[in-house]
């Protein structure tokens, strides 16, 4: 390991940052000696009959591994995936067709077809929005963490070996950090799970990971910090406000801040620091989110014939959405106003849909080798989609009588469905009146990973951030008759008072303002009669609740801390603190009245509370 004349871990010499999407996935870079030129990498395995782009596809393609049941082994990933899988499915429908006709096999085993994973980025979604979720579904012997971190490790491999072409053979782990970029919309527990994917993809810690800590960076945050950069003119000044519309492939955030000051960069350029100025939002939906109603289109205008061709035959529905991705990517442009879209189906398609409507008595169609959709329809499929995106960023502009709530001086569009003309048209049209300046900014795929790279080379950028929700650890106080449920109950055996045993302490509350390394601490009565007690941090959507309990309520974790204070009559204190604003949250745990044996330190990702 890299270490000073001191011994101490040397800095890092490189800054990654690992943009993982739901329907694209990217990196950029850049050497701490030159912070102003950030890079970003084209040339993905796989890629080359694609359009060039920055991103390479998040798909993995999975295999069983040969007599073992539920096992599987990733084959390929990103482009690789796709073009592996569709050989796949036509090596299989070439076998089945010999095997029609009769013809030897010639000793040559039969081909198998695996499991083609897509969108798995959205498993990572909370509870109260799976309903929403689009994500492939997971064979048996899969799970989301396997899978990310699969793909992980697959992009990781394909950076290094970059780096080391690029710096010489000797780049190592130890010479770069990594940032990993994630929703603002998703919960502590999607976020905590990125974190330990990338551990589990060998990216970080462990015998061949890197050393240094992982930065965890808000999507919409970095985002924001690119298109400071990209504007053309000064648009912003002290006291301005700038709402970040990041629209992804599967995901919506919605962030406004505020500029509270302008620093002098290394660079020529200067950054403006700011605070976010009300609770970020968002959703799921996305470029991905038209893609279904596209299918949905499809399936209302050829019937039931389409979900079982999809069925029978797995690589109709990529083929499908990749004639449609073309269509998608220049809807809205001026060239195409008023043109309709021709989309050309699979020959399994074909004949189904053929063979459907003729055992029904349907009227025959001039041709079913394709679809031609009028432009009515798809803007229609469109719309579905985009007046969601328009309200999420309404909804952070306007109240409900629809008066102005946030001035807001600039809307930048940012994320993979960015590209959209279409998308761009609209929030044009629907917000040109009260947003002085909208723009998106030259190849708003790369936004995010490129200010991710920036914002750690500049950090403390954010001042503020507003708590999502509450934090705080469960306490016990007077019991209150008529109030507190008896459930929660307890009467102390030193002085015979009833106590309610399950009421919520808060750290932090939501929709407060929580400035960078501020630190807040509570005195915790921790220990009774035991020498080993746990701490635990709860969280609640509500901003006053009561108690650490209910539906409202959730465990985020737990830190266990021991004693070897002899148990006495008299409440033993621990001061628990947390402190705001570094690379990670830091909770710290120290006996006030009692010797805690040990310091405990236990570190969450920086945007976990927020």
């Amino acid at each position: 390991m890299a270490s000073t004349s001191n011994g101490a871990l040397a800095s890092p010499r490189v800054i990654v940052a690992l943009d993982f999407g739901t329907t694209y996935s990217g990196f950029a870079f850049a050497h701490v000696t030159d912070p102003a030129r950030i890079h970003v990498f084209y040339e993905y395995p796989g890629s080359g009959r694609e359009k060039p782009y920055v991103k390479t596809l998040t798909a993995s393609y999975y295999k069983r591994r040969p007599g073992i049941e539920h096992e599987w082994e990733l084959k390929s990933w990103g482009y690789s995936a796709r073009t592996d899988f569709e050989r796949d499915v036509q090596a299989c429908r070439k076998h089945r067709t010999n095997i029609a006709k009769g013809l030897p096999s010639d000793g040559v085993a039969a081909p198998t077809l695996g499991q083609y994973l897509t969108r798995f980025k959205l498993h990572l979604a909370s509870s109260d929005m799976e309903a929403m979720s689009t994500a492939s579904p997971l064979p048996i012997g899969l799970t989301k963490e396997v899978v990310i971190a699969d793909y992980l490790r697959g992009m990781g491999g394909v950076i290094v070996t970059h780096l080391q072409r690029r710096f010489g053979a000797h780049f190592t782990m130890e010479m770069l950090q990594w940032c990993i970029t994630v929703p603002a919309i998703w919960d502590d527990s999607a976020k905590a799970t990125m974190k330990s994917c990338m551990e589990a993809a060998g990216l970080v810690k462990g015998v061949s990971g890197s050393p240094h800590p992982l930065i965890v960076v808000l999507e919409p945050e970095a985002a924001s910090f690119y298109c400071h950069k990209a504007m053309s003119e000064p648009t912003l000044d002290v006291g301005h406000k700038l709402l970040v519309a990041d629209i992804g492939g599967g995901t919506s955030d919605i962030v406004v801040q505020e500029v509270v000051s302008i620093k002098q960069s290394k660079s020529s350029d200067p950054f403006l620091r700011v605070k976010e100025a009300t609770t970020s939002t968002g959703g799921l939906v996305g470029g991905t989110s038209v893609d279904n109603c596209f299918m949905e289109f499809l399936h209302k205008t050829i019937g039931p014939c389409l979900p079982e061709c999809i069925l029978n035959h797995r690589n109709v529905a990529t083929q499908l959405l990749t004639a449609w991705e073309c269509a998608k990517q220049s809807f809205g442009d001026p060239t195409t106003r008023g043109v309709s879209v021709d989309i050309d189906f699979p020959n399994a398609l074909a004949t189904a849909w053929e063979s459907y409507d003729r055992q029904r008595g349907n009227p025959e169609r001039d041709s079913y080798d394709g679809l031609e959709i009028s432009y009515q329809d798809v803007t229609t499929i469109f719309d579905y989609v985009v007046d969601r995106i328009l309200s999420l960023i309404s909804d952070q502009l306007f109240d409900a009588k629809g008066n102005i709530k946030v001035p807001v001086k600039a809307l930048v569009v940012v994320g993979g469905f960015a590209e959209s003309p279409y998308l761009l048209d609209r929030i044009l049209r629907r917000f040109a009146n009260v947003v002085p300046h909208i723009f998106s900014p030259p190849n708003p795929g790369s936004a995010v990973a490129c200010g991710a790279v920036a914002l750690a080379l500049n950090p403390n950028m954010v001042v503020s951030r507003i708590c999502k929700r509450t934090y705080g650890f469960r306490v016990r106080r007077s019991f209150e008759e008529g109030v507190d449920p008896e459930e929660y109950k307890v009467i102390q055996k030193r002085n015979g008072n009833a106590e309610c045993k399950s009421r919520f302490c808060a750290l932090v509350r939501k929709g407060d303002e929580v400035k960078v390394d501020e630190c807040v601490s509570r005195m915790c009565k921790a220990f009774h009669d035991s020498k080993r007690n746990q701490v635990c941090i709860y969280s609640s959507d509500k901003r006053n609740p009561r108690y650490a309990k209910g539906q409202d309520v959730k465990k985020e974790f737990k830190l266990y801390v021991s004693s070897d204070t002899p148990p006495s009559k008299a409440p033993q204190v621990v001061k628990v603190s947390i402190y705001f604003g570094r690379s990670c949250i830091e909770v710290k745990v120290e006996g006030v009245n009692c010797v805690v044996n040990q310091q405990v330190d236990y570190k969450i990702p920086v945007e976990n509370l927020f």
